[in-house]
């Protein structure tokens, strides 16, 4: 794997205007509740905080998403739901979308830049020896299936993608294909309830037919692997 110095370009380039992100989205979102992450509890209160910004709303919610891939407790799935009921399906998969890739981005340049005991320091040994090696063996349709898939820890493989030797390029194309169908099925729930169009019935039960058979292909591929020869 290739190591990475911590020279001043680079600080200038990448972790310097990172850092400073980070910074200005932790004011805006605690600066009105000390207790943010008790809003990830309550579906009406998140929205209704999230709505408290105004014409900064979308931005907000943007910024949420954002985090929400690089900071484990808030969960991916309310926060889409909140959005797709707030700013409708489209709108809610859009910025979604984009939102959870630049995280996901954020979370593998951490680590290729900081390394795996940074990344062990973030998820503890054992969760990232764990899923280091299950990419390591599986190699990349696992990776693949394990960001498609909402039964696996997406966010956290994307901290320990980057400290498997995995390629930037590689690893872009899978968050702009695999990311963003995860999050139709939330945005449509959250925009519509249970009053969906026929053909939102019709994906949502076509997408969970596809999760599950794929879920089984993969957890069979895995059994195979870790059973004794």
């Amino acid at each position: 794997m290739k190591k990475f110095n911590l020279k001043t370009n680079t600080i200038k380039k990448i972790i310097f205007p990172f850092i400073i992100l980070l910074v200005i989205s932790a004011i805006l979102l605690l600066r009105k509740d000390s207790s943010f992450f008790s809003l990830f509890k309550d579906a009406e209160r998140l929205k209704e905080y999230i709505l408290s910004y105004g014409s900064l709303a979308p931005v907000i919610f943007g910024v949420i998403q954002f985090l929400q891939v690089i900071i484990s407790p808030i969960p991916g799935n309310i926060t889409t739901l909140a959005g797709g009921a707030l700013f409708g399906f489209w709108n809610a998969f859009l910025i979604s979308s984009v939102a959870i890739i630049l995280g996901s981005a954020a979370a593998f340049a951490i680590a290729r830049i900081f390394g795996r005991p940074f990344v062990e320091w973030i998820l503890g040994k054992e969760t990232v020896s764990e899923h280091l090696d299950t990419i390591n063996t599986n190699k990349k349709i696992i990776f693949v299936l394990i960001i498609l898939l909402p039964f696996f820890p997406d966010d956290i493989i994307c901290f320990i993608a980057g400290i498997s030797g995995m390629s930037w390029g590689f690893f872009m194309l899978t968050m702009v294909a695999a990311r963003p169908p995860g999050l139709i099925v939330s945005a449509l729930i959250g925009a519509n309830g249970l009053n969906m169009p026929t053909w939102a019935w019709i994906l949502i039960f076509a997408s969970a037919a596809s999760v599950i058979f794929a879920y089984i292909k993969v957890k069979n591929h895995i059994d195979k692997r870790k059973a004794p020869k």
